[in-house]
Protein backbone atom coordinates (compact mmCIF):
# COMPACT_ATOMS: atom_id res chain seq x y z
CA UNK A 1 0.00 0.00 0.00
CA UNK A 2 1.26 3.31 -1.07
CA UNK A 3 1.27 6.56 0.71
CA UNK A 4 -1.60 8.69 0.16
CA UNK A 5 -0.45 12.01 -1.28
CA UNK A 6 -2.74 15.01 -0.08
CA UNK A 7 -1.35 18.29 -2.10
CA UNK A 8 -0.12 20.65 0.53
CA UNK A 9 -0.06 24.69 -0.80
CA UNK A 10 2.06 26.65 1.45
CA UNK A 11 5.74 26.01 0.89
CA UNK A 12 7.08 25.57 4.69
CA UNK A 13 4.16 23.02 5.11
CA UNK A 14 4.69 21.10 1.89
CA UNK A 15 8.83 20.81 2.52
CA UNK A 16 7.95 19.42 5.94
CA UNK A 17 5.47 17.36 4.60
CA UNK A 18 8.48 16.19 2.13
CA UNK A 19 10.42 15.37 4.69
CA UNK A 20 8.05 12.95 6.67
CA UNK A 21 7.77 10.99 3.65
CA UNK A 22 11.77 10.72 3.25
CA UNK A 23 11.90 9.49 6.78
CA UNK A 24 9.01 7.23 7.02
CA UNK A 25 9.81 5.51 3.78
CA UNK A 26 13.52 4.83 5.03
CA UNK A 27 12.38 3.30 8.26
CA UNK A 28 12.72 -0.18 8.82
CA UNK A 29 9.60 -1.80 9.69
CA UNK A 30 10.56 -3.99 12.59
CA UNK A 31 10.17 -8.13 12.01
CA UNK A 32 8.25 -8.55 15.21
CA UNK A 33 4.75 -8.41 14.67
CA UNK A 34 3.81 -6.41 17.97
CA UNK A 35 6.68 -4.16 16.89
CA UNK A 36 5.65 -4.02 14.04
CA UNK A 37 1.94 -3.34 14.57
CA UNK A 38 3.66 -0.42 17.05
CA UNK A 39 5.67 1.30 14.23
CA UNK A 40 3.04 1.14 11.96
CA UNK A 41 0.44 2.74 14.36
CA UNK A 42 3.35 5.52 15.51
CA UNK A 43 4.04 6.34 10.93
CA UNK A 44 -0.37 6.58 10.93
CA UNK A 45 -0.44 8.98 13.69
CA UNK A 46 2.20 11.21 12.15
CA UNK A 47 1.37 10.97 8.80
CA UNK A 48 -2.51 12.26 10.29
CA UNK A 49 -0.83 14.60 13.36
CA UNK A 50 1.46 16.08 10.12
CA UNK A 51 -0.94 16.58 7.80
CA UNK A 52 -3.49 18.66 10.11
CA UNK A 53 -0.65 20.70 11.39
CA UNK A 54 0.51 21.29 7.42
CA UNK A 55 -2.97 22.22 6.99
CA UNK A 56 -3.24 25.17 10.22
CA UNK A 57 -0.37 26.56 8.76
CA UNK A 58 -1.29 26.60 5.42
CA UNK A 59 -4.44 28.58 6.85
CA UNK A 60 -1.93 30.52 9.38
CA UNK A 61 -3.54 29.27 12.37
CA UNK A 62 -1.83 27.46 14.93
CA UNK A 63 -2.01 24.13 16.44
CA UNK A 64 -3.31 24.66 20.37
CA UNK A 65 -0.75 22.90 22.91
CA UNK A 66 -1.82 19.59 23.92
CA UNK A 67 -2.75 19.17 27.60
CA UNK A 68 -0.81 15.88 28.02
CA UNK A 69 -2.38 12.73 29.80
CA UNK A 70 -1.61 10.02 27.65
CA UNK A 71 1.18 7.84 28.55
CA UNK A 72 3.91 5.24 27.41
CA UNK A 73 3.75 4.12 23.89
CA UNK A 74 0.60 5.26 23.16
CA UNK A 75 1.53 9.20 22.76
CA UNK A 76 2.89 7.80 19.87
CA UNK A 77 0.13 6.68 18.11
CA UNK A 78 -2.10 9.80 19.32
CA UNK A 79 -2.70 12.18 16.28
CA UNK A 80 -3.33 15.32 18.54
CA UNK A 81 -0.19 14.61 19.84
CA UNK A 82 1.46 14.32 16.84
CA UNK A 83 -0.05 17.42 15.04
CA UNK A 84 1.40 19.62 18.18
CA UNK A 85 5.16 17.70 18.14
CA UNK A 86 4.57 19.10 14.19
CA UNK A 87 4.63 22.32 14.73
CA UNK A 88 7.19 22.20 18.05
CA UNK A 89 9.91 20.59 15.96
CA UNK A 90 9.10 22.70 13.14
CA UNK A 91 9.95 25.60 14.86
CA UNK A 92 12.93 24.45 16.08
CA UNK A 93 14.56 23.10 12.76
CA UNK A 94 13.07 26.85 11.26
CA UNK A 95 15.37 28.23 14.40
CA UNK A 96 18.11 26.20 13.60
CA UNK A 97 18.06 27.21 9.59
CA UNK A 98 17.61 30.93 10.49
CA UNK A 99 18.29 32.80 13.66
CA UNK A 100 19.04 30.02 15.51
CA UNK A 101 18.67 30.88 19.07
CA UNK A 102 19.69 29.16 21.71
CA UNK A 103 16.60 30.31 24.22
CA UNK A 104 14.50 29.11 21.56
CA UNK A 105 15.81 25.92 21.59
CA UNK A 106 15.51 25.78 25.06
CA UNK A 107 11.88 26.38 25.40
CA UNK A 108 10.55 24.00 23.04
CA UNK A 109 12.98 21.28 24.21
CA UNK A 110 11.37 21.96 28.04
CA UNK A 111 8.17 21.88 26.21
CA UNK A 112 8.96 18.39 24.76
CA UNK A 113 9.71 16.82 28.06
CA UNK A 114 6.16 16.43 28.44
CA UNK A 115 6.23 13.88 25.96
CA UNK A 116 8.24 11.91 27.83
CA UNK A 117 8.34 8.82 25.42
CA UNK A 118 10.63 9.14 22.53
CA UNK A 119 10.03 8.78 18.97
CA UNK A 120 13.19 9.25 16.94
CA UNK A 121 11.63 9.37 13.64
CA UNK A 122 10.83 13.55 14.60
CA UNK A 123 14.39 13.74 15.19
CA UNK A 124 15.28 12.26 11.37
CA UNK A 125 12.07 14.33 10.51
CA UNK A 126 14.14 17.45 11.65
CA UNK A 127 17.23 16.68 10.14
CA UNK A 128 15.91 15.48 6.57
CA UNK A 129 13.96 18.79 6.65
CA UNK A 130 17.12 20.49 7.37
CA UNK A 131 19.06 19.12 4.54
CA UNK A 132 16.25 19.78 2.33
CA UNK A 133 16.87 23.57 3.28
CA UNK A 134 20.18 23.55 2.72
CA UNK A 135 20.28 22.10 -0.32
CA UNK A 136 17.00 23.84 -1.69
CA UNK A 137 18.00 27.93 -0.88
CA UNK A 138 14.41 29.23 -1.84
CA UNK A 139 14.61 31.12 1.59
CA UNK A 140 17.49 33.22 0.05
CA UNK A 141 16.89 35.96 -2.17
CA UNK A 142 18.16 34.55 -5.16
CA UNK A 143 15.88 33.21 -8.44
CA UNK A 144 14.73 29.75 -8.83
CA UNK A 145 16.06 27.17 -11.16
CA UNK A 146 15.93 28.27 -14.93
CA UNK A 147 17.04 27.98 -18.52
CA UNK A 148 16.42 30.63 -20.76
CA UNK A 149 17.10 30.45 -24.28
CA UNK A 150 19.10 33.87 -24.29
CA UNK A 151 20.85 33.08 -21.26
CA UNK A 152 24.79 32.20 -20.98
CA UNK A 153 23.43 29.85 -18.45
CA UNK A 154 20.71 28.09 -20.49
CA UNK A 155 20.96 28.19 -24.35
CA UNK A 156 23.32 30.96 -25.20
CA UNK A 157 20.77 32.59 -27.41
CA UNK A 158 19.85 29.90 -29.77
CA UNK A 159 16.48 29.99 -30.69
CA UNK A 160 16.06 26.42 -30.74
CA UNK A 161 16.82 25.80 -27.31
CA UNK A 162 14.27 23.76 -25.55
CA UNK A 163 13.10 22.03 -29.10
CA UNK A 164 13.04 18.11 -28.57
CA UNK A 165 15.49 16.86 -31.56
CA UNK A 166 13.65 13.74 -31.95
CA UNK A 167 10.00 14.13 -33.82
CA UNK A 168 6.30 12.26 -33.35
CA UNK A 169 5.20 9.79 -36.28
CA UNK A 170 2.86 11.80 -38.57
CA UNK A 171 0.32 8.94 -37.19
CA UNK A 172 1.41 9.23 -33.67
CA UNK A 173 -0.81 8.86 -30.53
CA UNK A 174 0.45 11.03 -27.46
CA UNK A 175 -1.09 10.35 -23.89
CA UNK A 176 -1.52 13.50 -21.46
CA UNK A 177 -1.27 12.78 -17.71
CA UNK A 178 -1.73 16.25 -14.63
CA UNK A 179 -0.57 16.14 -11.54
CA UNK A 180 0.92 12.41 -11.31
CA UNK A 181 3.74 12.91 -9.92
CA UNK A 182 2.57 10.86 -6.43
CA UNK A 183 3.68 7.67 -7.17
CA UNK A 184 0.64 6.09 -5.51
CA UNK A 185 -1.28 3.30 -6.34
CA UNK A 186 -3.88 5.25 -8.21
CA UNK A 187 -0.95 6.86 -10.41
CA UNK A 188 0.43 4.17 -11.20
CA UNK A 189 -3.34 2.46 -12.46
CA UNK A 190 -3.54 5.85 -14.52
CA UNK A 191 -0.37 5.51 -16.31
CA UNK A 192 -1.03 1.92 -16.85
CA UNK A 193 -4.40 2.31 -18.56
CA UNK A 194 -2.49 5.49 -20.53
CA UNK A 195 0.26 2.85 -21.69
CA UNK A 196 -2.01 0.15 -22.97
CA UNK A 197 -2.71 2.54 -26.11
CA UNK A 198 1.03 2.38 -26.91
CA UNK A 199 1.47 5.82 -26.80
CA UNK A 200 4.91 7.00 -28.78
CA UNK A 201 5.34 9.92 -25.92
CA UNK A 202 3.59 11.12 -22.73
CA UNK A 203 2.82 14.31 -22.46
CA UNK A 204 3.20 15.80 -18.32
CA UNK A 205 1.35 19.30 -17.10
CA UNK A 206 3.61 19.17 -14.08
CA UNK A 207 3.66 18.87 -10.10
CA UNK A 208 5.33 16.14 -8.31
CA UNK A 209 4.50 16.11 -4.85
CA UNK A 210 4.79 17.39 -2.25
CA UNK A 211 8.05 19.67 -2.99
CA UNK A 212 9.50 18.19 -5.69
CA UNK A 213 12.34 16.85 -3.78
CA UNK A 214 15.11 14.65 -5.20
CA UNK A 215 13.77 11.74 -3.22
CA UNK A 216 9.73 12.39 -4.42
CA UNK A 217 11.51 12.49 -8.02
CA UNK A 218 13.03 9.15 -7.85
CA UNK A 219 10.10 7.54 -5.71
CA UNK A 220 6.84 9.21 -6.92
CA UNK A 221 7.64 9.97 -10.43
CA UNK A 222 10.99 8.07 -12.30
CA UNK A 223 10.76 4.77 -10.02
CA UNK A 224 7.00 4.83 -10.77
CA UNK A 225 7.29 5.38 -14.46
CA UNK A 226 10.44 2.42 -15.16
CA UNK A 227 8.43 0.06 -12.78
CA UNK A 228 4.89 0.97 -14.93
CA UNK A 229 6.51 0.93 -18.20
CA UNK A 230 7.71 -2.79 -17.48
CA UNK A 231 5.11 -4.22 -16.08
CA UNK A 232 3.04 -2.77 -19.22
CA UNK A 233 6.15 -4.28 -21.58
CA UNK A 234 5.57 -0.70 -23.69
CA UNK A 235 7.89 2.48 -22.84
CA UNK A 236 7.80 5.84 -24.46
CA UNK A 237 9.50 9.17 -23.60
CA UNK A 238 7.94 11.34 -20.89
CA UNK A 239 8.36 14.77 -21.50
CA UNK A 240 7.20 16.97 -18.48
CA UNK A 241 6.80 20.90 -17.52
CA UNK A 242 7.17 21.82 -13.95
CA UNK A 243 4.13 23.18 -12.11
CA UNK A 244 4.12 24.88 -8.20
CA UNK A 245 5.28 22.49 -6.50
CA UNK A 246 8.22 21.29 -8.28
CA UNK A 247 9.47 25.48 -7.65
CA UNK A 248 8.97 24.88 -3.59
CA UNK A 249 12.53 23.36 -3.59
CA UNK A 250 13.52 26.26 -6.24
CA UNK A 251 13.40 23.88 -9.64
CA UNK A 252 16.77 21.99 -8.32
CA UNK A 253 15.45 18.34 -8.45
CA UNK A 254 13.22 18.83 -11.68
CA UNK A 255 16.39 20.05 -13.64
CA UNK A 256 18.81 17.27 -12.21
CA UNK A 257 16.10 14.42 -12.98
CA UNK A 258 15.91 16.25 -16.51
CA UNK A 259 20.20 16.14 -16.88
CA UNK A 260 19.97 12.57 -15.86
CA UNK A 261 18.13 11.59 -19.40
CA UNK A 262 16.26 9.44 -16.95
CA UNK A 263 12.85 10.65 -19.14
CA UNK A 264 13.93 9.81 -22.58
CA UNK A 265 13.85 6.30 -23.95
CA UNK A 266 16.36 7.95 -26.86
CA UNK A 267 19.62 10.50 -26.54
CA UNK A 268 17.43 12.78 -28.99
CA UNK A 269 14.99 12.66 -27.07
CA UNK A 270 16.35 14.65 -24.20
CA UNK A 271 14.30 17.73 -22.79
CA UNK A 272 17.05 20.38 -21.77
CA UNK A 273 14.55 23.22 -20.56
CA UNK A 274 11.90 23.48 -18.89
CA UNK A 275 9.44 24.44 -21.61
CA UNK A 276 10.13 22.66 -24.59
CA UNK A 277 8.81 22.16 -28.76
CA UNK A 278 8.00 18.54 -29.58
CA UNK A 279 7.19 18.34 -33.35
CA UNK A 280 5.92 15.83 -35.42
CA UNK A 281 8.06 14.60 -38.66
CA UNK A 282 5.57 15.72 -41.03
CA UNK A 283 5.66 19.53 -39.03
CA UNK A 284 1.53 19.29 -38.79
CA UNK A 285 1.51 19.59 -35.49
CA UNK A 286 3.82 20.65 -32.53
CA UNK A 287 3.15 20.26 -28.95
CA UNK A 288 4.48 23.53 -27.03
CA UNK A 289 5.34 22.73 -23.18
CA UNK A 290 5.35 26.04 -20.91
CA UNK A 291 6.73 26.74 -17.93
CA UNK A 292 3.84 28.50 -15.69
CA UNK A 293 5.30 27.68 -12.12
CA UNK A 294 8.27 30.06 -12.09
CA UNK A 295 5.53 33.06 -11.55
CA UNK A 296 2.83 30.59 -10.67
CA UNK A 297 4.24 29.07 -7.43
CA UNK A 298 4.29 32.89 -5.70
CA UNK A 299 0.61 32.65 -5.92
CA UNK A 300 0.73 29.86 -3.70
CA UNK A 301 2.57 31.28 -1.02
CA UNK A 302 1.63 35.19 -1.31
CA UNK A 303 2.69 37.86 1.36
CA UNK A 304 0.03 37.30 3.68
CA UNK A 305 0.78 33.44 4.03
CA UNK A 306 4.13 33.57 4.20
CA UNK A 307 4.29 36.00 7.22
CA UNK A 308 1.37 34.30 8.67
CA UNK A 309 3.67 31.02 8.71
CA UNK A 310 6.84 32.70 9.49
CA UNK A 311 4.99 34.16 12.48
CA UNK A 312 3.86 30.65 13.38
CA UNK A 313 7.43 29.45 12.96
CA UNK A 314 9.16 32.48 14.63
CA UNK A 315 6.85 35.23 16.51
CA UNK A 316 5.68 32.84 19.35
CA UNK A 317 9.16 34.32 21.15
CA UNK A 318 8.87 37.82 20.09
CA UNK A 319 12.84 38.38 21.27
CA UNK A 320 12.78 36.32 17.74
CA UNK A 321 12.92 38.45 14.56
CA UNK A 322 11.12 36.88 11.32
CA UNK A 323 13.57 38.51 9.21
CA UNK A 324 13.26 35.65 6.34
CA UNK A 325 13.19 37.84 2.85
CA UNK A 326 9.63 37.80 1.40
CA UNK A 327 9.34 36.07 -1.74
CA UNK A 328 7.19 38.90 -4.21
CA UNK A 329 5.33 38.58 -7.49
CA UNK A 330 6.96 40.39 -10.18
CA UNK A 331 6.14 43.97 -10.96
CA UNK A 332 2.67 44.74 -12.85
CA UNK A 333 1.15 41.49 -12.46
CA UNK A 334 -0.99 39.83 -10.08
CA UNK A 335 -1.82 36.22 -12.01
CA UNK A 336 0.70 33.86 -13.49
CA UNK A 337 2.17 34.70 -16.40
CA UNK A 338 5.20 33.33 -18.76
CA UNK A 339 8.88 34.99 -18.21
CA UNK A 340 9.34 37.65 -20.43
CA UNK A 341 12.08 35.66 -22.35
CA UNK A 342 10.22 32.32 -22.60
CA UNK A 343 7.06 34.64 -23.99
CA UNK A 344 8.95 35.80 -26.96
CA UNK A 345 10.41 31.87 -27.39
CA UNK A 346 6.75 30.57 -27.85
CA UNK A 347 5.57 33.42 -29.77
CA UNK A 348 8.58 32.81 -32.15
CA UNK A 349 7.50 28.80 -32.29
CA UNK A 350 3.89 29.14 -33.10
CA UNK A 351 5.23 31.95 -35.67
CA UNK A 352 7.58 30.19 -37.42
CA UNK A 353 5.70 26.57 -37.34
CA UNK A 354 3.68 25.71 -40.50
CA UNK A 355 1.28 23.43 -38.49
CA UNK A 356 -0.73 23.87 -35.34
CA UNK A 357 0.36 23.91 -32.20
CA UNK A 358 -1.66 22.64 -28.63
CA UNK A 359 -0.12 24.30 -25.60
CA UNK A 360 0.46 22.59 -22.40
CA UNK A 361 0.93 24.29 -18.79
CA UNK A 362 0.58 23.69 -15.55
CA UNK A 363 -2.01 26.85 -14.78
CA UNK A 364 -4.91 27.80 -16.15
CA UNK A 365 -6.07 29.83 -18.59
CA UNK A 366 -9.47 29.73 -16.77
CA UNK A 367 -11.54 28.09 -14.95
CA UNK A 368 -15.59 27.85 -13.00
CA UNK A 369 -14.22 27.30 -9.45
CA UNK A 370 -10.84 28.75 -8.70
CA UNK A 371 -9.32 31.88 -8.81
CA UNK A 372 -6.71 32.26 -11.49
CA UNK A 373 -7.40 36.21 -12.41
CA UNK A 374 -8.52 39.50 -10.73
CA UNK A 375 -11.47 41.50 -10.21
CA UNK A 376 -11.98 44.50 -12.66
CA UNK A 377 -11.18 47.44 -11.19
CA UNK A 378 -13.78 50.03 -9.89
CA UNK A 379 -15.34 53.51 -10.94
CA UNK A 380 -15.28 56.69 -8.95
CA UNK A 381 -18.95 56.04 -8.56
CA UNK A 382 -18.21 52.07 -7.23
CA UNK A 383 -19.60 50.79 -10.17
CA UNK A 384 -17.32 47.71 -12.04
CA UNK A 385 -15.13 49.65 -14.92
CA UNK A 386 -16.82 48.45 -18.10
CA UNK A 387 -13.35 48.90 -19.93
CA UNK A 388 -11.36 46.35 -17.49
CA UNK A 389 -11.35 43.25 -19.23
CA UNK A 390 -10.04 41.36 -15.85
CA UNK A 391 -11.77 38.66 -14.29
CA UNK A 392 -11.72 36.80 -11.12
CA UNK A 393 -11.91 33.15 -13.04
CA UNK A 394 -9.91 34.06 -16.30
CA UNK A 395 -5.90 34.54 -16.25
CA UNK A 396 -5.69 37.79 -18.42
CA UNK A 397 -2.11 38.15 -18.32
CA UNK A 398 -1.03 34.92 -20.23
CA UNK A 399 -3.85 35.20 -22.55
CA UNK A 400 -2.66 38.90 -23.64
CA UNK A 401 0.85 36.84 -24.20
CA UNK A 402 -0.27 34.03 -26.21
CA UNK A 403 -4.36 35.41 -27.13
CA UNK A 404 -3.12 36.61 -30.75
CA UNK A 405 -2.36 33.02 -32.09
CA UNK A 406 -5.38 31.07 -30.58
CA UNK A 407 -8.08 29.91 -33.08
CA UNK A 408 -6.34 28.18 -36.67
CA UNK A 409 -2.50 28.74 -34.92
CA UNK A 410 -3.53 27.08 -31.67
CA UNK A 411 -6.67 25.60 -31.66
CA UNK A 412 -6.20 23.87 -28.32
CA UNK A 413 -4.97 24.27 -24.55
CA UNK A 414 -4.69 21.45 -21.78
CA UNK A 415 -3.78 22.37 -18.41
CA UNK A 416 -3.40 20.96 -15.01
CA UNK A 417 -3.26 22.34 -11.29
CA UNK A 418 -6.87 21.78 -10.59
CA UNK A 419 -6.82 18.18 -9.68
CA UNK A 420 -10.22 17.77 -12.00
CA UNK A 421 -11.29 17.13 -15.66
CA UNK A 422 -13.03 20.26 -17.01
CA UNK A 423 -13.65 20.44 -20.96
CA UNK A 424 -14.69 24.36 -21.02
CA UNK A 425 -17.05 25.53 -24.03
CA UNK A 426 -15.38 25.87 -27.43
CA UNK A 427 -14.45 29.47 -28.17
CA UNK A 428 -14.66 30.60 -24.68
CA UNK A 429 -14.90 34.53 -24.23
CA UNK A 430 -16.76 36.61 -20.81
CA UNK A 431 -19.75 37.61 -22.87
CA UNK A 432 -19.21 41.15 -21.33
CA UNK A 433 -15.57 41.83 -21.98
CA UNK A 434 -15.68 45.20 -24.01
CA UNK A 435 -15.40 45.21 -27.91
CA UNK A 436 -12.83 46.94 -28.96
CA UNK A 437 -9.77 46.21 -31.72
CA UNK A 438 -7.46 45.80 -28.82
CA UNK A 439 -9.47 43.33 -27.07
CA UNK A 440 -10.33 41.45 -30.42
CA UNK A 441 -6.72 41.36 -31.82
CA UNK A 442 -4.74 40.17 -28.25
CA UNK A 443 -7.41 38.34 -26.72
CA UNK A 444 -8.62 35.74 -29.74
CA UNK A 445 -11.16 32.79 -28.79
CA UNK A 446 -9.41 29.49 -27.99
CA UNK A 447 -11.15 26.93 -29.63
CA UNK A 448 -10.33 24.51 -26.64
CA UNK A 449 -9.31 24.78 -23.14
CA UNK A 450 -9.35 21.68 -21.00
CA UNK A 451 -8.26 21.03 -17.65
CA UNK A 452 -6.78 17.69 -17.08
CA UNK A 453 -5.24 17.16 -13.66
CA UNK A 454 -7.33 14.27 -12.23
CA UNK A 455 -4.53 11.62 -12.56
CA UNK A 456 -3.87 10.85 -8.98
CA UNK A 457 -4.77 13.13 -6.78
CA UNK A 458 -7.67 12.01 -4.60
CA UNK A 459 -10.56 14.18 -4.92
CA UNK A 460 -14.05 13.79 -2.15
CA UNK A 461 -17.43 14.54 -3.52
CA UNK A 462 -17.60 17.34 -0.63
CA UNK A 463 -14.46 18.93 -1.95
CA UNK A 464 -17.01 19.98 -4.41
CA UNK A 465 -14.60 20.47 -7.11
CA UNK A 466 -17.25 21.30 -10.02
CA UNK A 467 -18.53 24.16 -8.00
CA UNK A 468 -19.08 26.65 -10.22
CA UNK A 469 -18.17 30.27 -8.52
CA UNK A 470 -16.69 32.19 -12.28
CA UNK A 471 -19.09 32.03 -15.07
CA UNK A 472 -16.58 30.41 -17.68
CA UNK A 473 -19.29 27.15 -18.62
CA UNK A 474 -18.32 23.70 -19.20
CA UNK A 475 -19.52 20.70 -21.66
CA UNK A 476 -22.35 19.53 -20.49
CA UNK A 477 -22.22 15.58 -19.78
CA UNK A 478 -18.20 15.68 -19.03
CA UNK A 479 -17.83 15.46 -15.49
CA UNK A 480 -15.93 12.57 -13.61
CA UNK A 481 -17.87 9.61 -12.19
CA UNK A 482 -17.71 9.17 -8.80
CA UNK A 483 -16.77 5.72 -6.62
CA UNK A 484 -17.12 5.53 -3.26
CA UNK A 485 -17.76 9.18 -3.06
CA UNK A 486 -14.66 9.97 -4.80
CA UNK A 487 -13.81 11.30 -8.14
CA UNK A 488 -12.49 9.00 -10.82
CA UNK A 489 -9.02 9.97 -12.14
CA UNK A 490 -7.96 9.40 -16.26
CA UNK A 491 -6.04 10.68 -18.76
CA UNK A 492 -6.25 11.94 -22.47
CA UNK A 493 -5.21 9.72 -25.77
CA UNK A 494 -4.55 12.20 -28.87
CA UNK A 495 -4.32 10.59 -32.19
CA UNK A 496 -2.48 12.65 -34.83
CA UNK A 497 -3.87 11.97 -38.75
CA UNK A 498 -1.09 13.69 -40.77
CA UNK A 499 -0.92 17.55 -41.05
CA UNK A 500 -4.01 19.60 -41.95
CA UNK A 501 -5.94 16.76 -40.78
CA UNK A 502 -7.26 17.38 -37.28
CA UNK A 503 -6.16 15.13 -34.10
CA UNK A 504 -8.90 13.18 -32.34
CA UNK A 505 -9.04 13.42 -28.25
CA UNK A 506 -10.40 11.23 -26.15
CA UNK A 507 -10.84 11.29 -22.39
CA UNK A 508 -10.59 8.31 -20.70
CA UNK A 509 -10.93 8.06 -16.91
CA UNK A 510 -10.42 4.99 -14.28
CA UNK A 511 -12.32 3.45 -11.40
CA UNK A 512 -9.99 3.36 -8.46
CA UNK A 513 -6.93 1.40 -9.19
CA UNK A 514 -8.61 -0.66 -11.98
CA UNK A 515 -6.36 0.38 -15.05
CA UNK A 516 -9.51 -0.53 -17.29
CA UNK A 517 -10.12 2.80 -19.38
CA UNK A 518 -13.33 3.76 -19.74
CA UNK A 519 -14.20 6.83 -22.20
CA UNK A 520 -15.85 9.79 -21.07
CA UNK A 521 -15.38 12.09 -24.28
CA UNK A 522 -14.44 12.39 -28.03
CA UNK A 523 -13.29 15.63 -29.94
CA UNK A 524 -11.44 16.50 -32.90
CA UNK A 525 -9.27 19.12 -32.79
CA UNK A 526 -7.73 21.62 -35.47
CA UNK A 527 -7.72 20.62 -39.11
CA UNK A 528 -9.96 21.72 -41.95
CA UNK A 529 -13.04 20.49 -40.23
CA UNK A 530 -13.02 19.84 -36.89
CA UNK A 531 -16.00 17.87 -35.39
CA UNK A 532 -16.72 16.13 -31.62
CA UNK A 533 -18.71 13.98 -30.72
CA UNK A 534 -20.51 12.86 -26.97
CA UNK A 535 -20.26 9.64 -25.85
CA UNK A 536 -22.82 8.67 -23.44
Amino acid sequence: MTETVIPVENIYAARWRSALSAVIAAAPVPSDPAKADEHHATVAAMVAGVSKYCKSLSNGEPVNPHPGGVEGPAQNSDPEIASYLAQLYHRCVHNNCTVNDPQVDSDIALELRRFTYGNPLWQQMSQQYFDNYALYPTHLPVPPSYRAWNDYNGGKGDPDFGVIAWRLPANARVAIVGDIGTGTDIAAATLASALSFKPDAILHVGDVYFSGTTFEFEHRLINMLKQVMEEAGHKAPFFTVPGNHEYFTGNVPYFQCLDSNVLAQHPDQQQRASYFSLMSEDEGWQFLGMDTGYYGHYLAVNDAQQRAALALLHAQDPRVPAELPIQKLPPNTEMVLLRDDEAVWQRRRIERFAGQSILLSHHPLYSTTIPCGIAPGKLASGATDPSDINRVGVDTAIWRQLGRYFGDKVPAWFWGHEHNLAIYQDNYLPPDWPKNSDVERLFRPLPKGRCIGHSAIPVAVTEIPYAVNNPVPPIDGTKLGITDGWYNHGFEILELAGAGKPLRASYYQIVGVDPAPLLIYQEDIGGRAASQEKTP
